[in-house]
């Protein structure tokens, strides 16, 4: 009971901070044969948030989010907001670095048919020795976006 109030307001506060911030953005094409690890977080809890774009009129914001939970667990999601009522769509993929290269660890859609707002959130069981980061897909109607967090060490 006590996670799941967590997750909700973890859930409500990004939401409510995604109004204040701007973009943050990692990709994994910047990790190449000299690999800087120095963007890399040991912070128990990472926030990424869409990239602003200047057209379409449905996409609002949208953030990605992940915590650790335990020294097995971590917690990870999004959010997707919309300008108008509409489909509204979030895809969260966790990943986790392994020899300078960020691998597909799981991921799932959350989809409102009608709504202003799509969130997503899971605890899941890792690994420990890893860096593991979440990337998020996000979608309202016909507008599209990313946003990626920041690596979080396990």
């Amino acid at each position: 009971m006590k996670k799941k109030i967590l997750a909700l307001l973890m859930a409500i506060t990004v939401c409510l901070s995604g109004a204040f911030y701007q973009d943050v953005e990692t990709r994994a094409e910047d990790i190449g044969e000299d690999i800087d690890f120095s963007y890399l977080q040991t912070d128990d809890a990472l926030v990424g948030y869409a990239e602003m774009q200047t057209w379409g009129v449905y996409l609002a914001s949208g953030n990605s989010i992940i915590n650790k939970i335990s020294t097995t667990k971590i917690g990870a999601g999004g959010t997707t907001t919309a300008a108008v009522k509409c489909k509204v769509q979030v895809v969260p993929v966790v990943e986790r670095l392994s020899n300078g290269t960020w691998n597909y660890v799981t991921s799932w859609t959350v989809t409102t048919a009608s709504g202003y707002s799509a969130m997503a959130s899971k605890s899941i069981t890792v690994g420990t020795g890893y860096y593991y980061r979440v990337r998020c897909t996000h979608s309202a109607s016909t507008d599209v976006s990313s946003s990626c967090t920041d690596g979080l060490w396990m």
